[in-house]
């Protein structure tokens, strides 16, 4: 008989390290299938990000209207447009600005800076158009 390893099995059995190789391959295994299953069960609504603008605020001399862009769609939205406007009596004034990136569910802040008081006059916010990547 010759001398046996301190790791080999006693009658056909695992080893310690066979039994750590085994959990850790099963535990990738099944964080695998889970990411799958939640990949599969995951909605396929395309981007629709959305302008809320929220109360204005005065500094100095100009009026700062901050902007929440959210995307309440399933998927990413990318070079996001928003355009603003404001008319106070026969002037207006056109504004935009660009979000790079709008992942699904998230919400970007932009602020848009008017001289003239947007309570004083139309102002309008919208998503002008963004690219769905």
């Amino acid at each position: 008989m010759g001398a046996r390893a301190d790791d080999e099995p006693a009658r056909g059995g695992r080893t310690v390290p066979e039994r750590i190789t085994l959990a850790v391959s099963s535990l990738v295994l099944a964080v695998v299938v889970v990411l799958l299953v939640v990949q599969v069960g995951a909605g396929d609504d395309p981007p629709q990000p959305a302008a809320t603008v929220g109360p204005t605020i005065e500094r100095g001399d100009s009026f700062h209207v901050p902007v929440a862009v959210r995307n309440g769609g399933d998927r990413a939205a990318a070079t996001v447009h928003v355009a603003a406007s404001l008319t106070v009596g026969a002037s207006t004034v056109e504004a935009d600005q660009t979000i790079d990136f709008l992942g699904a569910g998230e919400t970007e802040d932009l602020v848009f800076v008017f001289q003239d008081d947007p309570a004083g006059g139309e102002l309008t916010v919208d998503v002008a158009g963004f690219a769905a990547p």
